[in-house]
Protein backbone atom coordinates (compact mmCIF):
# COMPACT_ATOMS: atom_id res chain seq x y z
CA UNK A 1 0.00 0.00 0.00
CA UNK A 2 1.37 3.43 -1.05
CA UNK A 3 0.82 5.18 2.41
CA UNK A 4 2.02 9.00 0.88
CA UNK A 5 4.31 10.57 -1.36
CA UNK A 6 7.19 12.86 -0.63
CA UNK A 7 7.67 15.85 -3.34
CA UNK A 8 11.43 17.14 -3.91
CA UNK A 9 12.39 19.85 -5.83
CA UNK A 10 15.14 22.45 -5.76
CA UNK A 11 14.89 26.16 -5.26
CA UNK A 12 17.97 27.36 -6.33
CA UNK A 13 18.62 27.50 -10.06
CA UNK A 14 19.22 23.93 -10.95
CA UNK A 15 15.18 22.30 -12.00
CA UNK A 16 16.01 18.77 -9.98
CA UNK A 17 12.67 17.20 -8.84
CA UNK A 18 11.64 14.05 -7.45
CA UNK A 19 8.61 11.80 -6.35
CA UNK A 20 9.44 9.56 -3.25
CA UNK A 21 7.00 6.76 -2.73
CA UNK A 22 6.28 5.31 0.83
CA UNK A 23 5.08 2.26 1.40
CA UNK A 24 4.30 -0.16 4.57
CA UNK A 25 6.23 -3.01 2.82
CA UNK A 26 8.02 -3.94 -0.07
CA UNK A 27 5.45 -5.90 -2.56
CA UNK A 28 2.28 -5.56 -4.25
CA UNK A 29 2.16 -1.99 -4.41
CA UNK A 30 2.19 -0.60 -8.06
CA UNK A 31 1.15 -1.71 -10.97
CA UNK A 32 2.74 -4.23 -13.04
CA UNK A 33 3.19 -1.26 -15.84
CA UNK A 34 4.52 1.15 -13.20
CA UNK A 35 8.40 1.93 -13.25
CA UNK A 36 8.32 1.36 -9.81
CA UNK A 37 6.44 -2.25 -9.80
CA UNK A 38 9.89 -4.39 -10.53
CA UNK A 39 11.97 -2.57 -7.65
CA UNK A 40 9.03 -2.72 -5.51
CA UNK A 41 8.64 -7.08 -6.01
CA UNK A 42 12.76 -7.27 -5.91
CA UNK A 43 12.73 -6.07 -2.57
CA UNK A 44 9.95 -7.78 -1.04
CA UNK A 45 11.91 -10.97 -1.63
CA UNK A 46 13.90 -9.78 1.75
CA UNK A 47 12.22 -11.14 4.58
CA UNK A 48 12.48 -8.38 7.46
CA UNK A 49 9.86 -6.45 8.97
CA UNK A 50 9.83 -2.92 8.26
CA UNK A 51 7.12 -1.92 10.73
CA UNK A 52 9.83 0.89 12.20
CA UNK A 53 10.38 2.71 9.39
CA UNK A 54 9.77 4.54 6.74
CA UNK A 55 10.09 2.55 3.38
CA UNK A 56 10.87 4.86 -0.23
CA UNK A 57 11.04 4.00 -3.59
CA UNK A 58 12.30 6.94 -6.02
CA UNK A 59 12.59 6.35 -9.92
CA UNK A 60 14.62 8.69 -12.24
CA UNK A 61 12.66 11.19 -14.10
CA UNK A 62 13.82 13.73 -16.51
CA UNK A 63 16.06 15.95 -13.93
CA UNK A 64 16.89 12.80 -11.67
CA UNK A 65 19.28 9.75 -12.58
CA UNK A 66 18.77 6.37 -11.38
CA UNK A 67 16.33 4.66 -9.13
CA UNK A 68 16.45 4.09 -5.36
CA UNK A 69 15.40 2.84 -2.62
CA UNK A 70 15.21 4.51 1.12
CA UNK A 71 14.66 3.01 4.58
CA UNK A 72 14.67 5.57 7.35
CA UNK A 73 14.41 5.71 11.19
CA UNK A 74 12.36 8.94 11.79
CA UNK A 75 11.29 8.28 15.19
CA UNK A 76 8.14 6.16 14.29
CA UNK A 77 8.52 3.97 16.93
CA UNK A 78 10.04 5.18 19.94
CA UNK A 79 11.11 1.70 21.28
CA UNK A 80 13.75 1.31 18.27
CA UNK A 81 16.46 3.33 18.11
CA UNK A 82 18.47 4.25 14.85
CA UNK A 83 18.53 1.47 12.15
CA UNK A 84 18.83 -2.29 13.55
CA UNK A 85 21.83 -4.31 12.40
CA UNK A 86 19.24 -6.63 10.25
CA UNK A 87 18.75 -4.14 8.11
CA UNK A 88 22.04 -2.64 7.78
CA UNK A 89 23.49 -6.61 6.89
CA UNK A 90 20.93 -7.51 4.99
CA UNK A 91 21.48 -4.47 2.35
CA UNK A 92 25.20 -4.72 3.20
CA UNK A 93 25.46 -1.59 4.79
CA UNK A 94 29.20 -1.44 6.10
CA UNK A 95 29.05 1.36 8.88
CA UNK A 96 30.16 1.40 12.56
CA UNK A 97 27.89 4.31 13.39
CA UNK A 98 24.16 4.76 14.53
CA UNK A 99 22.50 5.86 11.04
CA UNK A 100 18.94 7.41 10.78
CA UNK A 101 18.56 6.10 7.13
CA UNK A 102 19.76 4.71 3.98
CA UNK A 103 19.74 5.13 0.48
CA UNK A 104 20.81 2.20 -2.02
CA UNK A 105 20.55 2.13 -5.74
CA UNK A 106 18.92 -0.63 -7.52
CA UNK A 107 19.76 -3.19 -9.00
CA UNK A 108 22.31 -2.42 -5.67
CA UNK A 109 26.00 -1.09 -6.57
CA UNK A 110 28.53 -0.54 -4.69
CA UNK A 111 28.21 2.26 -2.38
CA UNK A 112 25.41 3.91 -0.64
CA UNK A 113 24.36 7.10 1.46
CA UNK A 114 23.65 7.17 5.08
CA UNK A 115 21.96 9.57 7.43
CA UNK A 116 23.09 10.60 10.64
CA UNK A 117 23.56 12.83 14.02
CA UNK A 118 25.86 15.55 14.36
CA UNK A 119 27.68 13.27 17.03
CA UNK A 120 28.59 11.28 14.27
CA UNK A 121 29.36 13.68 11.77
CA UNK A 122 31.66 15.61 13.96
CA UNK A 123 33.69 12.53 14.32
CA UNK A 124 34.18 12.16 10.64
CA UNK A 125 36.45 15.47 10.31
CA UNK A 126 35.01 16.49 7.50
CA UNK A 127 35.69 19.45 5.25
CA UNK A 128 32.21 20.56 5.74
CA UNK A 129 31.67 20.52 9.85
CA UNK A 130 32.44 24.36 10.51
CA UNK A 131 30.51 25.77 7.95
CA UNK A 132 27.85 23.45 8.99
CA UNK A 133 27.98 24.70 12.25
CA UNK A 134 27.78 28.22 11.03
CA UNK A 135 25.04 27.31 8.44
CA UNK A 136 22.42 25.76 11.56
CA UNK A 137 23.64 29.18 13.75
CA UNK A 138 21.46 31.06 11.10
CA UNK A 139 18.46 28.20 11.93
CA UNK A 140 18.49 28.72 15.63
CA UNK A 141 15.19 27.97 17.43
CA UNK A 142 13.66 27.33 14.24
CA UNK A 143 14.22 23.32 14.14
CA UNK A 144 12.89 20.47 15.58
CA UNK A 145 15.71 17.99 14.24
CA UNK A 146 18.98 17.98 12.02
CA UNK A 147 19.84 15.30 10.32
CA UNK A 148 23.35 15.25 8.05
CA UNK A 149 23.74 12.96 5.45
CA UNK A 150 27.17 11.69 3.29
CA UNK A 151 28.06 9.10 0.52
CA UNK A 152 30.18 6.08 1.60
CA UNK A 153 31.93 3.74 -0.45
CA UNK A 154 31.17 -0.38 0.31
CA UNK A 155 33.82 -0.67 3.04
CA UNK A 156 31.61 2.06 4.79
CA UNK A 157 34.38 4.83 4.44
CA UNK A 158 33.04 8.33 4.37
CA UNK A 159 33.72 10.20 0.80
CA UNK A 160 34.31 14.23 2.09
CA UNK A 161 32.84 15.51 -1.03
CA UNK A 162 29.45 16.68 -0.27
CA UNK A 163 27.52 17.04 2.69
CA UNK A 164 23.55 17.16 3.06
CA UNK A 165 21.99 19.25 5.99
CA UNK A 166 18.27 18.13 6.47
CA UNK A 167 16.88 21.00 8.79
CA UNK A 168 13.62 19.47 10.10
CA UNK A 169 11.91 22.90 11.41
CA UNK A 170 8.50 23.20 13.79
CA UNK A 171 5.82 22.86 11.58
CA UNK A 172 4.02 25.85 11.85
CA UNK A 173 3.33 28.50 9.59
CA UNK A 174 5.04 30.97 10.96
CA UNK A 175 8.31 28.83 11.05
CA UNK A 176 7.93 28.33 7.51
CA UNK A 177 7.86 32.03 6.94
CA UNK A 178 10.83 32.61 9.37
CA UNK A 179 13.03 29.64 7.84
CA UNK A 180 12.08 31.27 4.04
CA UNK A 181 13.43 34.60 5.45
CA UNK A 182 17.15 32.62 6.21
CA UNK A 183 17.55 30.89 3.08
CA UNK A 184 16.28 34.18 1.13
CA UNK A 185 19.27 36.01 2.93
CA UNK A 186 21.75 33.84 2.54
CA UNK A 187 21.20 31.43 -0.27
CA UNK A 188 19.86 32.31 -4.55
CA UNK A 189 16.23 29.85 -3.76
CA UNK A 190 13.97 32.71 -5.34
CA UNK A 191 11.60 29.61 -6.49
CA UNK A 192 10.66 29.48 -2.27
CA UNK A 193 7.72 32.01 -2.70
CA UNK A 194 6.20 29.57 -4.93
CA UNK A 195 5.00 27.93 -1.50
CA UNK A 196 3.51 30.68 0.01
CA UNK A 197 0.39 30.23 -0.62
CA UNK A 198 0.42 26.24 0.28
CA UNK A 199 1.05 28.22 4.20
CA UNK A 200 -1.55 30.94 3.86
CA UNK A 201 -3.95 28.50 5.76
CA UNK A 202 -1.64 26.01 7.10
CA UNK A 203 -2.36 23.58 9.95
CA UNK A 204 -0.06 20.58 10.70
CA UNK A 205 -2.04 17.71 9.83
CA UNK A 206 -1.94 19.15 6.27
CA UNK A 207 1.59 18.01 5.05
CA UNK A 208 5.16 17.82 6.55
CA UNK A 209 7.89 19.38 5.08
CA UNK A 210 11.83 19.98 5.69
CA UNK A 211 14.10 21.70 3.51
CA UNK A 212 17.92 20.62 2.63
CA UNK A 213 21.21 22.41 1.96
CA UNK A 214 23.48 20.60 0.25
CA UNK A 215 27.30 21.39 0.34
CA UNK A 216 30.18 20.76 -2.14
CA UNK A 217 34.15 21.05 -2.08
CA UNK A 218 34.18 22.37 -5.89
CA UNK A 219 30.50 24.44 -6.60
CA UNK A 220 27.24 26.19 -5.03
CA UNK A 221 25.33 25.05 -2.63
CA UNK A 222 21.98 23.32 -3.80
CA UNK A 223 18.76 23.92 -1.61
CA UNK A 224 16.05 21.58 -1.46
CA UNK A 225 12.11 21.93 -0.44
CA UNK A 226 10.36 18.89 0.54
CA UNK A 227 6.59 18.25 1.30
CA UNK A 228 4.07 14.95 1.84
CA UNK A 229 0.87 14.77 0.10
CA UNK A 230 -2.14 14.40 0.40
CA UNK A 231 -1.58 14.70 4.02
CA UNK A 232 0.92 14.45 6.96
CA UNK A 233 2.01 11.49 7.58
CA UNK A 234 4.60 11.98 10.17
CA UNK A 235 2.03 13.73 12.85
CA UNK A 236 2.97 11.47 15.46
CA UNK A 237 6.33 11.38 15.02
CA UNK A 238 8.97 12.57 17.50
CA UNK A 239 11.03 15.00 15.23
CA UNK A 240 8.09 16.26 13.36
CA UNK A 241 6.17 18.66 15.70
Amino acid sequence: MIRYKMFEKEITSGNHVSYHFCVDKFGGNFNPKSKHYKIDEGLSKFDLDFTPYECNITTSNTTSEGDYFHISYLMKDRSVTYLQQDILKTFDINIDFPALYFTRSYPITDGFKCGFDLKVFKSFNSRFYNESIEILKKFHSKFNAVIFAGDFTQDGKFIDESINIEIIPFQQKETYFSIKNVLLENFDVEKIHGYDRLFEDYTIEKFCWHTKIKLFKDKEPIVKFYRTYPDNPFINYGNYK
